[in-house]
């Protein structure tokens, strides 16, 4: 009876190591698998803190551009305001041209070189 004793002890402590064994081994690899887990989320963080930058850099770029833009478009339309005019005066030089010119083509033969494509 007690060979089968010393047998029954040493199959259960033999099946005890290969459980602890068995457990050891679970949460060393658990660990390890945690631990990439871990050093990813901190790499992860460290980019998306990054990206944050960068989108709040190009905000604010856009920002400016907007800012420009809207400057460029007042000065555009002052400068075509100022166009108009001019055109407008030009345009009544060339009639008070005009009517000169036809009196003087009226009352003389000849008209001056300036008269000729008006």
């Amino acid at each position: 009876m007690t060979y089968v004793g010393r047998r029954l002890n040493i199959a259960l402590v033999a099946a005890l190591l290969v459980l602890a064994a068995g457990t050891v081994g679970a949460t060393a690899l658990f660990q390890s698998g945690v631990s990439e887990v871990e050093a990813q989320n901190e790499q992860l963080r460290a980019q998306n803190e990054q990206l944050r930058e960068e989108l709040r850099s190009a905000r604010d770029r856009i920002e400016s551009l907007e800012t420009r833009v809207s400057s460029l478009e007042s000065e555009l339309a002052a400068a075509n305001e100022t166009l108009a005019e001019v055109r407008s005066e030009r345009d009544g030089y060339r009639e008070d041209l005009r009517s000169v010119c036809e009196q003087l083509r009226e009352e003389n033969d000849s008209v001056p070189e300036e008269c000729e494509d008006v």
